[in-house]
C-alpha cells in the first residue's frame, strides 16, 4: 500500500516540476520487469527514488509528500548562482526558486566572488 500511495505523490509532482523554467523529469521504473537496471543501481527495496544530478545516482531520503517533495527538487535543482540583470529577473528568481530556502543576494560583485562566497555557504 505504501508502494502505491507514494507513486500517486510522484504523479502529483511529475506535472509540477515539468512546468519549471528548468524542468525536472521523474520517470518511474518497473523494477521486476527491468531487473538489469535494479541490479545496475543497487535497488533491493520498493519504493525507492533516486536523484541523477549530472547522471550520478544519489539516494533520495527526503520527504514523499507531494509539496514536500516539488520543495526539495525545485532547491536541488536550483544553480547554485544566478546573475540577475534587472528587476524582473530578480522576480522571475525569486518566483521560480520559491521563498522555502534563503537566497542571498550580493550587489556590486563580480560573478567570480559570488560564486566563491556560494560555494562556502
Amino acid at each position: 500500500m505504501l508502494y502505491i500511495r507514494f507513486f500517486f505523490q510522484l504523479d502529483k509532482a511529475a506535472p509540477v516540476l515539468a512546468r519549471l523554467k528548468d524542468p525536472v523529469v521523474i520517470a518511474k521504473v518497473n523494477a521486476d520487469k527491468f531487473a538489469h537496471l535494479a541490479n545496475k543501481y543497487e535497488i533491493d527495496g520498493f519504493p525507492t527514488l533516486k536523484i541523477f544530478a549530472h547522471g550520478v545516482p544519489t539516494d533520495y531520503y527526503g520527504p514523499r509528500k507531494t509539496d514536500l517533495l516539488v520543495r526539495f527538487l525545485k532547491k536541488f535543482a536550483a544553480p547554485d548562482v544566478a546573475v540577475l540583470n534587472s528587476d524582473s529577473s530578480i522576480s522571475d528568481f525569486v518566483e521560480a526558486a520559491g521563498t522555502d530556502f534563503p537566497i542571498y543576494v550580493g550587489f556590486g560583485l563580480n560573478e567570480s566572488v559570488i560564486s566563491n562566497l556560494a560555494i562556502k555557504m
